[in-house]
């Protein structure tokens, strides 16, 4: 590539630092280079570089240069060969759009399209979806440079065909892509499309990854070694990585820097309203819920479970839950502890059944409730 070529040429005039003299028991001193190490790892990647040049132009120019590259450098006349190795590589620098023309043209296309934020999800996901588009709204996005097609306003215009339209926002716009991912995602076709689209189209792309939803769990075109932005994690975490996408998104559409105060208040009000979301998705009883703030309130966030002779006890907060050893009564509280693991809310400690504690979808859904 152009920047490689360039790049080695950049470095001729340190390469150059490696002649030392040779010669004794009889020799002639002379001035080499050839057998020096950096030199001649320099040397091999250079001759690459050229010999990619000539097989996609069969230049003269860079032909007579790879073979000057080759041949030279034999110990005798090493430092007129590197001059007049020098003298042609910072010809080709200068000409190298020349060679280049490929590349030139790519890259005045990319520079000539619009930037474009292209939001891929599930439509089951909307509600998330939605807080996400006002969030770009509040960091500066406008209409016009933001793509989702379950948000009105920012989707497919009437009348228009659905995949020609989403073929030219692929075509016509520099994109960056944020994943919404879940597993709506990925049992959707539409959304699995989109995401294989990106990829060949080697878009720039962002993965948010909503509860319940973990990143052993991605799969596809998505490398799940990049880290993305899982809105369940720990709120110190979630917190960075958003205003991580803030800084990006900024860069990218050249916007106006908000005041640290206004946007912690735009971040803290997304955050709010996943909360309230999450708390709209979970389906609980009311006695799962009440225990669950008993396990809340408490610093350590424990729930105990014990069957005995005497009976079961269900504990979190210093309240024992179940009231009377009645059928009706303890079924109550063992759906209510079901409820809760079933929903990720809480987590068991230990493999003995008698421990459970309060996870961070736990905490984010009773905050959701206040």
């Amino acid at each position: 590539m152009k920047k490689d070529i360039l790049n080695l040429i950049s470095q001729v005039d340190d390469i150059k630092e490696g002649f030392h003299v040779s010669g004794g028991n009889g020799l002639p001193s002379r001035y080499v280079i050839h057998d020096d190490e950096r030199f001649l790892v320099w040397r091999q990647e250079l001759q690459l570089e050229l010999q990619n040049i000539y097989d996609a132009t069969k230049d003269q120019f860079i032909w007579d240069t790879l073979v000057q590259l080759k041949q030279g450098f034999n110990g005798w006349r090493d430092e007129k060969d590197f001059n007049e190795l020098r003298g042609a590589i910072l010809a080709i620098a200068k000409n190298v759009d020349k060679y280049y023309l490929q590349d030139a043209l790519e890259e005045e296309n990319v520079l000539e399209k619009e930037i474009k934020i292209f939001i891929s999800h599930s439509s089951l996901d909307v509600e998330f979806v939605s807080d996400l588009v006002e969030l770009l709204e509040d960091i500066g996005i406008r209409r016009e440079q933001m793509f989702c097609s379950s948000v009105p306003g920012y989707g497919i215009p009437l009348g228009e065909d659905i995949y020609e339209y989403l073929r030219k926002e692929f075509q016509n716009y520099n994109l960056h892509v944020i994943f919404v991912l879940s597993e709506n995602y990925y049992n959707s076709v539409a959304s699995m499309n989109e995401m294989g689209a990106a990829w060949v189209l080697q878009y720039k792309y962002t993965t948010i990854l909503l509860p319940g939803f973990d990143f052993p769990q991605i799969k596809g075109a998505i490398n799940p070694r990049i880290i993305g932005l899982k809105l369940d994690a720990e709120e110190d975490i979630v917190k960075e990585k958003l205003s991580e996408l803030k800084n990006t998104i900024v860069e990218e559409f050249h916007l106006s820097q908000m005041s640290d105060i206004r946007w912690e208040k735009k971040r803290d009000n997304y955050l709010k309203n996943i909360n309230k979301e999450i708390v709209h998705k979970v389906k609980i009883s009311d006695a799962a819920i009440e225990l669950l703030r008993g396990a809340s309130a408490d610093p350590k966030g424990a729930i105990m479970r014990i069957n005995t002779l005497s009976g079961l006890t269900i504990a979190a907060g210093g309240e024992n839950y179940v009231q009377s050893q009645e059928g009706r009564e303890t079924e109550k509280w063992e759906k209510a502890l079901r409820d809760l693991l079933d929903n990720n809310l809480i987590k068991m400690q230990g493999k003995k059944g008698e421990l459970f504690v309060v996870t961070q979808e736990g905490y984010d859904f009773i905050d959701g409730l206040v």
